[in-house]
């Protein structure tokens, strides 16, 4: 049986912690390639995250971004295309 999200790419923002990290790992869980964002603060937390995707067989990386700041997005958004080649749409 194919996955869900077989073949497609998401990025997760406040990914390292609470709601996100479960949205994260649920995208992944159901075939996503997984790109997340994490605070300063929760770096660890991130890479457990990251880690716990890659244990279950699915694809992820963290990377450094605060959502309030537009430059660290578009930094991020550049990551996950240059990392997965695409972000798809959630529609």
């Amino acid at each position: 049986m194919k996955a869900k999200l077989g073949g497609k790419v998401a990025l997760v923002t406040g990914g390292s912690r609470g709601i996100g990290a479960a949205i994260a790992k649920r995208l992944a869980a159901d075939g996503a390639a997984v790109a997340l964002t994490y605070s300063q603060l929760a770096e660890g937390k991130a890479a457990e995250v990251v880690h716990s995707i890659e244990l279950s067989g699915g694809k992820a990386f963290a990377t450094k971004a605060d959502a309030a700041d537009v430059d660290a997005c578009r930094a991020a958004v550049a990551k996950t295309i240059e990392t997965f080649g695409k972000i798809d749409h959630p529609g």
